[in-house]
């Protein structure tokens, strides 16, 4: 399925860009939705790197996957980290980090712990605490995808987890967020609240200051198993984490020794025992996982079922309780405690069964629904048993609650005061702006089995990709839904109720790269997953002004109301600043090679103001140049050699470099309308000694005639993440000790300060880096960030600011002076 989705996609590229002017900006959502987004950053990713003179690995027999980088490949282009893999990255940066903290507090005569140290500098938010105008019918806010949802009895305190942004606590029923996960300087050594990828909350709703965090995030499940085999995908989690206070302090939690280590996986749903708040059970990617009592060392995790299990819950009535938990691909268990599991009734599905997801009341332990998908994402079935021992009875008439996507968003809810009215989540309604798909079903007995007579769509006002559908305990009225876009709220769902954004303050959009306005650093753009492109003219509240998934955007730096954005294969163009969803005039599509494909202009120069008009976008293999901001565009070359171009840099007007996914240099150098290309990788001198993917290239402001210039890697298996070229050989910048190397994870960014060019700034997947000594050594830039990957960095071009693109926490900024 992958396969078929990426060839189509390359299939469409042209190497000829085809214009139009704009007259309905809701792009159409295509059908392979987030997988387009996920599949391509997973590769990105995992990508192999090794040493150039190395034996390349052959492809593995059998093996359906064509990876974009090294298509004859397959998987064998791919790394297999080790499980433990992110959380021995996360220790070692925790360590890094705790020991640059030391330094700095002592320097300072601080010796209290402090997430932000007085009198030194400090990253600080920049927003989007909520993004305008969102992706949904009627324009609601919007915020970054929520994944889990626990609601305290009476509605008003909720915590909800987050893809990429940690857990968020409110205490007025939304209105207002806090995040729950930004103490990590507080004991630096503690690492367990740098994970930030989270796939399901629990409370003790007898005491809601104890909860649960599976890390990890269970939803994207499938889309990294199309694409690797077995393999870690991308913020994958930790294991089992806890708060006793409310998240304020947060404890990892072990598995038990002969049970596979939970880190490097995903949980989908965990379900707190009412009668006993240490007793938990958690679906996720490995099977089902009990918290039990380990003597003098406190708690740690079980696993009792193997295989991989999409949803776990809980009711109770009297003596009586049951948890229910579902595998994917097939069968419903219960158990009375958590450790010992049967099979739940008879007869159910055993056929084309993907994904299953389950629905009960809170009191009512005889009464389960199964939301079932299909292999391909499509709805299966819908079902339901009224006894532990009967038969499960299909409910006919299900509504298109889905369209391709069972395996990214599959939920349902039941009404806790009648059983007969169910709430289906899904992916998109199927039509512009793609909101979100719920549907509430009145379900009556019919025959031997169930249908459902009345069904309506209730889900528009939310955003697309519906991940939790839940009620507060006990209350018809109230209905939560998480999604791509953040958590919405329907205070009347089985009446006319539509449901209303509940995200001011949940700053967890995931930022894929920014744009700033030359001269006012206020002005800002970010591209966003999934919720398009967003402005921002003054402070933290960001409006979305354009649609789909967001990109590269470019602000001219001389006649800043001129805009480009990248969005799924197209750049839009505007004339008028770009700040409202009618301010585009035009769109060039070059085809759709890679997720963002770079757009990018000559460095300030307010001397030569025209160069601002000048601007190098690449699509492919093929990289275009425009000298009058977009009005006309040239092919000004093409690698024709199979790899992609995924970084561009330029030095000068007439000198661009650009990096590839296979980790090939090549220097672009115009004359009049003509460019030489010349592979610069493989000089004789020096060659560059490593091949993976180049995800920036930055260029040495201390050189005046821009031959040198700093890359940096993505992918996995080399700590030799930054290299430099002086214009004759290629050398590692990546440290020269091991206590100040920089680490063995994805870098996605990197900076190189023009007033100071010994300075270098580099983004990763945890954490920014900073260099004073050229790359010699390596230290992070630690103090108020949030550990969530950093995509992009940028020097703002006449403030001494560092702006940080953070998926999962939006923009931060810090000054480097």
């Amino acid at each position: 399925m992958a396969k078929k989705r990426r060839e189509s996609r390359k299939q469409g590229a042209t190497r000829r860009p085809v214009r139009s002017a704009i007259t309905e900006l809701k792009v159409e959502k295509p059908d392979e939705g987030p997988e387009e987004w996920f599949l391509q950053q997973v590769e990105d990713t995992y990508t192999r790197l090794a040493p150039v003179d190395a034996t390349v690995p052959t492809a593995i027999p059998g093996s359906t996957f064509r990876a974009s980088r090294s298509p004859a490949r397959g998987e064998a282009a791919l790394a297999r980290p080790a499980k433990s893999m992110w959380r021995d990255v996360l220790s070692a940066y925790r360590k890094r980090k705790a020991s640059a903290v030391r330094r700095t507090r002592v320097a300072i005569g601080i010796t209290p712990p402090a997430p932000a140290i007085p009198g030194e500098r400090n990253w600080r938010p920049l927003g989007p605490k909520i993004v305008l105008e969102g992706q949904t019918v009627g324009e609601n806010p919007v915020a970054g995808r929520v994944s889990g949802i626990a609601v305290a009895p009476g509605g008003n305190l909720l915590f909800v987890a987050t893809a990429a942004g940690g857990v968020f606590r409110s205490d007025d029923t939304g209105t207002s967020w806090i995040s729950c996960m930004d103490g990590f300087d507080v004991d630096p050594t503690d690492f367990a609240s740098a994970s930030l990828a989270c796939g399901a909350i629990a409370i003790d709703t007898d005491d809601p200051k104890r909860i649960y965090v599976g890390t990890g995030e269970g939803d994207t499940h499938t889309m990294f198993q199309h694409r690797i085999v077995n393999a870690l995908p991308a913020y994958r989690g930790i294991g089992p984490i806890r708060s006793d206070d409310g998240g304020q302090t947060w404890h990892t939690e072990p598995t038990e020794p002969g049970s596979p280590d939970l880190a490097g996986d995903a949980f989908f749903a965990l379900a707190v025992d009412t009668r006993d708040r240490e007793n938990v059970v958690g679906a996720t990617t490995l099977g089902l996982y009990q918290r039990v009592a380990a003597g003098d060392a406190g708690f740690h995790w079980v696993r009792r079922r193997t295989g991989v299990f999409s949803d776990i819950v809980l009711t109770s009535s009297g003596s009586t309780t049951r948890f229910f938990a579902a595998r994917w691909g097939g069968g419903i268990f219960h158990s009375t405690q958590g450790d010992n599991w049967m099979s739940t009734g008879t007869r159910f599905p055993t056929t084309n069964v993907g994904r299953v997801s389950i629905g009960v009341q809170g009191d009512n332990p005889s009464l389960v629904y199964a939301f079932v998908s299909d292999t391909s994402g499509n709805v299966q079935g819908l079902y339901r048993i009224d006894a532990m021992s009967g038969a499960w009875r299909s409910v006919a008439n299900v509504p298109s609650v889905l369209h391709g996507q069972g395996d990214y968003n599959l939920t349902i809810a039941v009404d806790p005061n009648d059983d007969n009215i169910v709430y289906l989540g899904g992916d998109h309604m199927g039509s512009s702006p793609w909101a979100g798909s719920v549907w509430r079903c009145r379900v009556r007995r019919q025959g031997t089995g169930y249908r459902i007579f009345d069904s309506e769509q209730i889900g528009t006002h939310a955003h697309a990709d519906v991940h939790k559908l839940v009620h507060s305990p006990g209350f018809s009225e109230e209905l939560w839904c998480g999604c791509d876009g953040g958590l919405f709220l329907n205070r009347d769902p089985a009446g006319s109720g539509q449901f209303a954004s509940r995200n001011d303050g949940l700053s967890c959009l995931c930022s894929n790269f920014l744009a700033q306005h030359p001269t006012d650093p206020n002005i800002l753009m970010t591209g966003l997953q999934d919720n398009g492109t967003a402005h921002t003219e003054n402070g933290p509240t960001w409006k979305h002004v354009s649609w789909g998934d967001g990109g590269y955007c470019l602000i001219n730096w001389n006649q800043p109301d001129r805009v480009m954005v990248f969005m799924n294969g197209t750049i839009l163009i505007s004339s008028s600043g770009g700040a409202s969803h009618t301010a585009w005039s035009d769109q060039v599509n070059f085809g759709w090679a890679t997720m963002t494909q770079p757009i990018v202009s000559p460095p300030y120069n307010p001397s030569n103001p025209s160069e601002a008009d000048i601007v190098a976008a690449a699509a492919g293999e093929d990289v275009w140049f425009t000298d009058d901001f977009g009005k006309n565009w040239n092919s000004s070359f093409s690698l024709s050699t199979g790899e992609l171009v995924f970084a561009l840099a330029f030095a000068a007007p007439e000198r661009i470099y650009a990096g590839t996914t296979s980790g090939r240099v090549y220097r672009a150098d115009r004359s009049g309308n003509q460019w030489l290309v010349t592979r610069i990788d493989d000089v004789a001198s020096g060659p560059l000694g490593l091949a993976g993917l180049i995800t920036d290239i930055s260029v040495d402001w201390a050189d005046p005639n821009g031959d040198s210039v700093y890359l940096c890697f993505g992918g996995l298996g080399d700590d030799r993440r930054v290299w430099y070229f002086d214009g004759t050989a290629w050398e590692p910048r990546h440290g020269t000790s091991v206590a100040a190397r920089l680490l063995d994870v994805e870098h996605n960014a990197l900076v190189v300060d023009r007033v100071l060019p010994n300075n270098i700034y580099v983004g990763a997947d945890i954490g920014v880096w900073h260099s004073a000594d050229f790359g010699a050594s390596w230290n992070p830039l630690q103090n108020g960030l949030p550990d969530a990957p950093v995509f992009d960095l940028q020097m703002h071009p006449t403030q001494r600011l560092l702006r940080a693109a953070t998926h999962g926490r939006g923009i931060y900024e810090i000054r480097v002076d």
